[in-house]
């Protein structure tokens, strides 16, 4: 029904033992629970009759039929969660899974399960010992369904009303939600300490496509029990549902894409303007509230045109994303980072005083100083290295502004810092100012551009 990973694993890291040992516990508990189940679930089944073997016959038919015509789809739906670097996969299987264990002895259920799962494994990007675990959990619920029916008195039954037999599909699709999401929800918390509800169980959207699958798997169960040929029906409104889930999940795929791109400064990978003013202005409003100081950074990388003009605009672009990395690595968890505009960026430093932002800037002024990175020219040209083989070194001019001291918006405050950037120009580049402990002559406002 829904399995879930905390991010895509390379081959190397599939093992079971990389997991951890309390992973490896949680997955072996799973393991042997579903192995139970299996057997008290085959104690307590029905002997299989011949419409049996025939059901189980054209459920499988259709499972794999759904699996192939909409593998592709699925493939890509879990190629875009895996690049989101998170899991929370909804695999509408479960409506054959579910809707088998409402007609059938689970004696013949679980080879059902085993043989659909193996079908779906090669999508599955997911370490085998993991994946055998998630198909534990598939017939944990299967086998829960089965109890359902044992319990509840059968399903279907000639003697009984409409009411008991909505009783048994509500009951039946609550058991199999929970005997699934349960093991996986601890197995989660276990491996990644990460307690909070929206990431045990996953999102309102991933709850909702499970809710909207096992209905269609109740669906599913009573054409069944009325008529088998009717579950060919049913395979068409599962690939089309499928299939339109991947469509829904490429178009938000796209939407968040756009959004990300309308943010981001596509050469550095930093937020752009726009995706800087909206988080900075955010981190300003918290400090402001509490007390606390803020600090802003303006930078400017030292003669960017005569880096164009030695490596043209190809090499231009590399020394400007070496400086982006570089400055990713000297900030702290929680400032922000963005590229202003050409060879120009600006830092927020929340709940930072002036002289933690003066070493800060100073330390990242440094760390550009040092940069040593090579330089690929196009068509085929020599490499060359940043500070070697006659070309100097790439530096950067840093100005600094504090709020409340020299502004309370974020406005005021860029305008002071970059009022500082440019004394650093005028004092010879390279260094770091600090605003009001410097004076800018009047007339170098008047040739900012001379500066750069």
């Amino acid at each position: 029904m829904i399995t879930r990973a905390k991010s895509a694993l390379p081959p190397r890291r599939w093992a079971l033992w990389s997991m951890g040992l309390p992973a490896v516990l949680a997955i072996l508990a799973i393991d042997l629970a579903a192995l139970g189940a299996t057997v008290a679930g085959s104690l307590l089944s029905r002997a299989p009759s011949g419409r049996d073997w025939a059901l189980l016959a054209l459920f499988t038919g259709c499972a794999l039929v759904h699996v192939a015509l909409t593998r592709l789809a699925e493939e890509r739906r879990r190629g875009r969660r895996l690049q989101r670097g998170a899991v929370e996969f909804v695999d509408q299987s479960s409506i054959w899974f579910c809707g088998a264990a409402l007609v059938l002895p689970v004696t013949l259920v679980v080879p059902l399960v085993v043989v659909v799962r193996a079908a779906r494994y090669r999508i599955a990007r997911k370490p085998p010992a993991l994946w055998i675990a998630t198909s534990c959990t598939v017939l944990l619920s299967v086998e829960g369904v089965g109890l359902v029916r044992h319990v509840m008195g059968g399903f279907p039954d000639d003697g009984a009303t409409g009411f008991h037999t909505a009783a048994v599909l509500v009951a039946a699709i609550a058991v199999y939600f929970v005997a699934q999401a349960v093991p996986i929800a601890l197995y989660r918390g276990v491996r990644f300490r990460d307690w909070r509800l929206v990431t045990l169980l996953g999102t309102a959207g991933d709850n909702w496509l499970i809710v909207h699958t096992l209905l269609l798997a109740a669906g599913a169960a009573v054409i069944a029990a009325v008529a088998l040929a009717a579950l060919v029906g049913v395979l068409a409104v599962a690939v089309r549902e499928t299939l339109n889930v991947g469509k829904i999940a490429a178009l938000e795929a796209e939407r968040e894409q756009l959004t990300a791109d309308a943010l981001t400064d596509s050469l550095t990978a930093l937020p752009n303007r726009r995706g800087f003013e909206l988080v900075a202005g955010t981190a300003l409003e918290v400090d402001r509230s509490g007390g606390h100081p803020t600090a802003v950074l303006m930078l400017d990388i030292d003669h960017f045109k005569d880096w164009n003009t030695r490596l043209g605009h190809f090499g231009g672009d590399q020394v400007l994303r070496a400086v982006a990395e570089r400055l990713r690595g000297c900030v702290r968890r929680g400032d922000i980072v963005s590229r202003w505009g050409g060879e120009e960026l600006a830092v927020v430093l929340p709940g930072t005083t002036a002289d933690e932002a003066a070493d800060i800037a100073e330390r990242i002024r440094k760390a550009v100083r040092d940069l040593d990175t090579e330089i690929s020219t196009p068509a085929g040209g020599k490499s060359v290295r940043v500070g070697r083989g006659g070309l100097p070194p790439c530096t950067i001019s840093i100005g600094v502004a504090v709020s409340p001291d020299h502004g309370v918006t974020l406005a005021d405050l860029q305008d002071v810092a970059d009022q500082a950037l440019r004394a650093a120009k005028w004092a010879g580049r390279d260094r770091v100012e600090l605003a009001g402990r410097f004076r800018l002559p009047a007339q170098s406002r008047l040739a900012r551009s001379e500066l750069r």
